[in-house]
């Protein structure tokens, strides 16, 4: 998985924006805001807007596009 990548997750669609654990972050949502989480994923999802995954035990992952 990779910083942009679109997937499906949970049922919803959205795009991969951070990769924490990694210390990967896209440009609108950069470190200083968002390193304090320590580990997961932030999704921005079309549904419901950004979501922390700290893992994905028990979820569903389907990369759509990068």
């Amino acid at each position: 998985m990779e910083i942009g990548d679109r997937i499906r997750i949970d049922g919803m669609t959205g795009r991969v924006v951070a990769l924490i654990s990694e210390g990967r972050f896209s440009p609108d949502y950069p470190a200083e805001q968002w390193a304090y989480l320590e580990v997961g994923t932030l999704v921005d999802t079309d549904e419901a807007g950004l979501i922390h995954y700290q893992n994905f035990d028990g979820v569903q992952v389907e990369r759509i596009s990068n």
